[in-house]
């Protein structure tokens, strides 16, 4: 498991005052990049650029796109805007052949307002079937 500190946006507030729900995939997403690194062909990593927490996507072959399949989220607690970075725990529910099962949770203070999942599946660019994962990504999962 990871914690991450992920900023909020005003925009990121409903009418309630708290973070909206549709706004919590894309804070999902932002711990998702921090934790495990830009996916192949999506952006420009240099010295500069943070380095994942978990090395799983560094490894990637060109036209290999990581996708997501799935989300699944359960909303325990409203998670009020306070301006504030959200904590957020990352971590690795499930390996799979072609994919990883990705767990978060949100809190709310000390208490978990958000759990959720998303599943990260590894396509060929060219033929749409999965890839496995190489021996290099399950290492690298293997500890967490």
């Amino acid at each position: 498991m990871t914690v991450v500190e992920i900023p909020v946006r005003w925009g990121d507030m409903d009418a309630y005052g708290h973070i909206n729900n549709v706004q919590i995939v894309r804070l999902m997403e932002e711990a998702r990049v921090i934790v495990f690194g830009l996916p192949s062909g999506t952006g420009t990593l240099d010295e500069t650029s943070p380095q994942p927490h978990i090395d799983l996507l560094s490894g990637v072959d060109d036209g290999v796109m990581t996708l997501i399949a799935d989300h699944t989220v359960k909303y325990r607690r409203q998670l009020p805007y306070r301006g504030t970075p959200i904590r957020v725990e990352v971590g690795v529910a499930k390996v799979k052949g072609a994919s990883v099962e990705i767990y978060y949770r949100f809190y709310d203070d000390d208490a978990v307002a958000v759990q959720a999942t998303s599943t990260m599946v590894f396509v060929n660019q060219e033929t749409g079937m999965p890839v496995r994962l190489t021996e290099q990504q399950r290492a690298a999962l293997a500890e967490h």
